[in-house]
């Protein structure tokens, strides 16, 4: 294992897979839709806003806590479980405690949508940043997008509400 070459030899696996398609009649472009109507499409909505203040990264993560009563609720989308890994709370265990390993020191918190969305927000370890990943599927593109796209700005504005953090955008 050569840790630092991962990116060339993902290119290389590709190329490979590329070939091996090309030489049996198909794409990569074909192969993905092939995947897509097999397993759905998959959509991800992926950024950050800087937070320059460690004080209002707490607040907004000790509002998401509140005391461990998570929101159950973002808009209209319901949310099934909520995994905290800095309190190592998690509903979808029987026992409410996480696998996954826990840290003190570092916001995240993964929610888990009844639509079967996902979204984990996360303050960087490295940069004054607050973090999130949403990512949905569904077995049409455009709906899949769509919703996607309305949970988004809900947990953005909902959970995070920026304006009145003071968060900053990414450019």
């Amino acid at each position: 294992i050569c840790f630092d070459k991962d990116g060339v030899r993902g290119a290389a696996v590709f190329a490979e897979m590329a070939l091996r398609l090309y030489a049996d009649g198909s794409t990569v472009v074909g192969q993905l839709n092939a995947l897509a109507d097999r397993y759905g499409h998959f959509v991800q909505r992926n950024g950050y806003f800087f937070c320059y203040e460690p004080a209002v990264m707490a607040k907004i993560f000790g509002k998401l806590r509140a005391d461990a009563k998570y929101a159950e609720s973002v808009g209209e989308f319901k949310v099934r479980a909520v995994r905290d890994l800095t309190t190592g709370f998690d509903s979808s265990q029987p026992d409410n405690k996480a696998i996954l390993p826990v840290s003190s020191s570092s916001h995240m918190i993964t929610y888990y949508f009844e639509n079967g969305a996902v979204c984990t927000l996360r303050g960087s370890g490295t940069e004054p940043k607050l973090k999130f990943y949403i990512e949905h599927v569904d077995a049409d593109a455009a709906t899949a997008r769509a919703t996607l796209d309305k949970l988004a700005d809900q947990i953005i504005e909902q959970l995070l509400e920026p304006t009145q953090n003071n968060l900053k955008a990414q450019s």
